[in-house]
């Protein structure tokens, strides 16, 4: 069974500088999450591997203004809406800063931001991180 990603230092997607407004990368990553869904047995081989690596380079990001690296994705077995936050430069962890995590979730999830739940249940080895942070929204 795949485990769900987590945002990490080195990210799929696409890096976003200073031209790229939080909201600007938020809406693009919700549009594309919008158009599929995380498959919980993809990783393991086969055409559901192809999909998800395809579709976690279109719902992570990094974004340089804010040393944000995220992926914001729906994930099918749940069927809710997932979000990793992960503060971090090039090649290592930035410590957490609530803040800027706060306006990044506001834009994610909008007016459900206050249904959002963080997500400390499932948290794998990497995510033990203390500047990696996991988010869902139930549906």
């Amino acid at each position: 069974m795949a485990k769900t990603p987590i945002a990490a230092p080195h990210t799929e997607g696409r890096t976003f500088g200073t031209d790229w407004s939080i909201v600007n990368v938020a809406t693009l990553l919700r549009s594309n999450a919008g158009r599929g869904t995380w498959h919980p047995t993809g990783a393991t081989g086969g055409t559901l591997a192809k999909v998800n690596q395809n579709y976690i380079r279109t719902v992570s990001a990094r974004h340089l203004p804010t040393s944000v690296c995220l992926i914001f994705m729906r994930l099918e077995d749940e069927n809710c809406w997932y979000a990793s936050l992960c503060f971090a430069n090039a090649d290592d962890y930035l410590p957490w800063n609530e803040d800027v995590a706060e306006r990044w979730l506001c834009a994610l999830f909008g007016e459900d931001r206050p249904r959002v739940i963080q997500d400390a249940g499932t948290v794998s080895e990497e995510a033990l991180e203390p500047s990696v942070r996991q988010f869902r929204l139930p549906r």
